[in-house]
């Protein structure tokens, strides 16, 4: 829609571009959607989900839902872009246009309820037609060779989900023939992204997801890797700073609907208590082979493998002084056969902290399906790694962007944001000095295109599971020598105050 209230060239930091709000019935029953009556539009998308929703809050006076007919599977369409986006050569269109793109279809309806004198008040629920059609069918049938070209078939076939839509996936270096008995398509993906390895990278599972722009299957390395170690792909830069701290923006020549954050928290630092259950830093894989009743005890510690695997920061284009450094890395508890600072345990010397049961098959033919080999002891690395690396993007810490509306970003994204030093030291009224610990590079977990009247802003929930430190030995005892054990243990069958009783003569009971 060119107009005034919605520009082809952005004029402010939170306009949008929306157009051909149509909703189409079961029977062919095409109804435009005037703009006015919608009070708010969200399209979700999440590494951890198999489809993109949305929903939509009308303030009807159309009486939409009688013209419409709408009973559930109606499709629902739009476009949605940002102002001058396309000129930067993005993919910036949401598109779920009829012709062009891909509608979402309509699932419920909530709360519907009078708000005034002939208008309505209520929520439309809606998502990807791949979500509908993967309620209603099922695969029952057997896939043979690379993992990827397998979850492939399972979006492309008939007897699948049956997608047009964009479909990228990182190749898998391991092959296998799996039946699948009756069970859901998508299902059947997240079997197979369990199972999945690189063939790039040393981590191991992967993540089945829908952006609006197409299906991803790809490791959690994959996405790291994407627009922060190609330059070509530069990460894209926020920056929070007060409204009247203009400077650095114009400085650094960053548009500014790039380096706006409405607001920023923290929604949790770390979490070693359930890091530590969860197996995330170290953990004891028991491999049991049913074929010849053999087992193999495989210990996993995290920092061992810190510097084989990718992580959020890197020490690429760090200067010598710098290094990246796991979050947790402290000291827990004093090795009593070394006495000293450099025989410290830490969180990931302790494998007993999860213990996990694995049956193995995988074997028996030969193929290459561990992360360090072909060994049953590398098939428990292979669940170790993937385990701890699926909680890194769980309990890591979590970061929650309200930003200006981009509607190019995705979920599975890298961004680099930059939070200011708030330290008495700090920098000068009027300068800019980011936070050297917390502030650069996020992966985007979970994002959310919000549409508020005029306002079009991004929820973006990101996590780190590394940080920047200076690169120094660590020195000194960081556990003194515990002091004698002090009594402080009283007998309550003993007379405590011999001069004066204060109480009951327990004795005399």
């Amino acid at each position: 829609m060119a107009n005034r209230d919605y520009p082809e060239v952005l004029e402010q930091v939170e306009d949008y571009k929306i157009s051909d709000v149509v909703i189409r019935n079961s029977v062919g029953k095409r109804l435009n959607i005037p703009i006015g009556v919608i009070a708010e539009l969200n399209v979700f998308e999440d590494i951890n989900s198999n489809a993109v929703t949305g929903s939509m809050y009308l303030l009807d006076n159309y009486n939409i839902v009688t013209q419409a007919e709408l009973q559930g599977n109606e499709r629902l369409s739009f476009k949605l872009s940002t102002p001058g986006r396309q000129l930067a050569g993005f993919n910036h269109v949401v598109d779920a246009s009829e012709k062009t793109g891909y509608p979402f279809h309509i699932y419920a309806i909530k709360e519907r309820k009078p708000a005034a004198d002939r208008v309505m008040v209520y929520e439309v629920l809606f998502a990807s037609r791949e979500l509908m059609v993967n309620t209603r069918t099922r695969v029952n049938r057997a896939y043979s060779g690379r993992l990827d070209r397998t979850a492939r078939k399972i979006l492309r076939d008939d007897n699948g989900i049956n997608t047009n839509k964009r479909i990228l996936l990182e190749p898998t270096r391991n092959q296998d023939t799996i039946v699948f008995p009756n069970v859901r398509p998508f299902d059947a993906i997240n079997l197979l992204a369990e199972k999945a390895l690189s063939g790039n990278a040393k981590g191991a599972g992967y993540y089945f997801y829908e952006t609006t722009k197409g299906f991803y299957f790809r490791s959690v390395e994959n996405m790291i890797a994407d627009q922060s170690t190609d330059p070509r792909k530069p990460a894209r830069l926020f920056i929070y700073q007060k409204p009247a701290e203009t400077g650095p923006v114009d400085s650094r020549k960053f548009p500014v609907q790039d380096t706006n954050v409405i607001e920023y928290k923290f929604t949790q630092q770390f979490n070693t208590l359930t890091n530590q259950a969860a197996g995330t830093y170290a953990s004891n894989v028991i491999t049991y082979n049913i074929y010849d009743k053999s087992y193999t005890n495989t210990r996993y510690k995290y920092h061992d493998h810190y510097q084989r695997l990718m992580h959020t920061e890197t020490d690429k284009g760090l200067p010598e002084t710098k290094r990246s450094y796991p979050i947790a890395q402290n000291p827990v508890d004093r090795d009593p056969k070394e006495g000293n600072a450099i025989g410290d345990k830490t969180v990931s010397d302790y494998p007993g902290s999860r213990v996990i049961l694995q049956p193995s098959t995988r074997f028996l033919h030969g193929e290459n399906t561990g992360v360090f080999g072909t060994s049953t002891d590398n098939e428990g690395m292979t669940e170790a790694i993937r385990i701890s690396q699926y909680n890194q993007t769980h309990f890591s810490t979590a970061l929650k962007l309200v930003t200006t509306g981009a509607s190019d970003l995705q979920a599975g994204h890298m961004i680099k944001f930059e939070m200011p030093n708030i330290t008495p030291d700090g920098p000068s009224p009027g300068e800019y000095q980011g936070d050297s610990k917390y502030s650069g590079r996020y992966l985007i977990t979970k994002l959310r295109h919000r549409i508020i009247g005029k306002s079009y802003q991004q929820v973006l929930h990101c996590i780190k599971d590394s940080v920047v430190r200076n690169h120094q030995e660590i020195i000194g005892e960081n556990f003194p020598d515990p002091e004698s054990p002090k009594k402080f243990v009283v007998d309550l069958y003993e007379d405590i105050d011999n001069t004066k009783q204060s109480g009951p003569n327990l004795n005399n009971r």
